[in-house]
């Protein structure tokens, strides 16, 4: 994998790029995964190739309202990687997971409520830790916490695991419970093909009913190949019947264009032209923007570099622009107010 684009093709474009309303992806850290996230590169740097130093760096929530001030965006969604520490790759005890996931969320949460509206936090959980569902129940009573961040690839979740879908799918049903949105990475290495993809559907987000979720990366884990394509297609198809859970989903576009998987440029620029193409028939409302900062670009850079490369007209970018995910509209609110 490797980054496409710079914030200097932008410029020589002679575009003038529009900022969103919202960045749907972005990401602050702590110290402590700071330092994770460099013993990661060390021990496997082909798979950081392409991506910011800036990475590797602690950043604040003062950090992130730069960024936006810079792009013109008026809100972030702090994506919280708490769920980092409970990772089964990592040789960390239960008890010790638990606290590094929970104060990592807690610092996610404080940024956003230090930020006066202008940072939403989604806390990140392992769904098949120890703690998980005593994670989500403490977060939802905590103001602050706006949702629940997935990783499955983070978590090793296994599309051909039916033990697996369903602790998943019970997370799901938590979630509605709680009325707390998700945004989930969902693809992974193990078992991601479309049939597996239509059982997710139909086991594990049928589970949410009409609670917001939102799936970073377009559907994949950024780029656009074969799998991420087939993967959209199946969500349009559940889409275009109303399958349950499917009321509130939105995909965000977070390194779709920008994060290449395909190596040769005309191919590359087929892939993305049918992703743009399956956009259009599942509906440009179902899209949100998103940076994932700080892993290409920052905000402003990034949506410059956005406006060029994906092959959207005038209207359909401002739609984009203007697009908000459900957990962000006044009717989400008034529902989760309600009780």
């Amino acid at each position: 994998m490797f980054a496409v684009g710079s914030p200097a093709d932008a410029r020589k474009s002679g575009s003038e790029p529009v900022a969103p309303l919202v960045d749907h992806h972005i990401h602050i850290q702590s110290a402590a995964v700071s330092d994770l996230m460099r013993k990661a590169m060390k021990k496997t740097p082909e798979s950081f190739q392409g991506m910011s130093e800036d990475l590797f760096k602690v950043r604040t929530g003062e950090d992130a309202v730069h960024e936006l001030d810079r792009a013109g965006i008026k809100q972030g969604v702090l994506l919280s990687t708490g769920y980092m520490f409970a990772s089964p790759i990592l040789p960390i005890d239960p008890a010790e997971s638990a606290r590094r996931m929970h104060e990592e969320n807690q610092y996610n949460v404080d940024a956003a409520l230090a930020s006066h509206g202008r940072l939403i936090a989604f806390v990140g959980i392992n769904p098949f830790a120890a703690n998980a569902a005593e994670e989500l129940a403490y977060w939802s009573r905590q103001p602050g916490a706006a949702g629940v961040k997935l990783h499955f690839g983070n978590s090793r979740f296994n599309f051909a695991s039916t033990e697996q879908m369903e602790k998943l799918a019970a997370f799901f049903r938590a979630a509605r419970a709680a009325k707390m949105p998700l945004i989930v990475h969902s693809r992974t290495d193990d078992g991601f093909t479309p049939q597996n993809i239509h059982r997710f559907i139909d086991t594990v987000l049928s589970q949410a009913g009409d609670l917001p979720i939102q799936l970073a990366h377009g559907g994949g884990y950024g780029g656009v190949d074969a799998a991420t394509l087939e993967s959209l297609a199946a969500y349009g198809d559940a889409i275009a019947r109303k399958a349950p859970g499917t009321r509130n989903l939105v995909f965000d576009l977070s390194a779709v264009v920008q994060y290449q998987l395909v190596e040769n440029a005309e191919e590359r620029a087929k892939y993305t032209r049918r992703y743009v193409a399956l956009m259009r028939k599942i509906g440009f409302n179902r899209f949100v923007l998103g940076s994932d900062w700080p892993g290409l670009h920052p905000p402003a850079e990034y949506f410059a570099i956005e406006r060029v490369q994906l092959p959207v007209n005038a209207r359909e970018w401002q739609q984009l622009c203007r697009n908000r995910a459900p957990y962000l509209l006044p009717a989400w609110a008034r529902k989760k107010n309600a009780d």
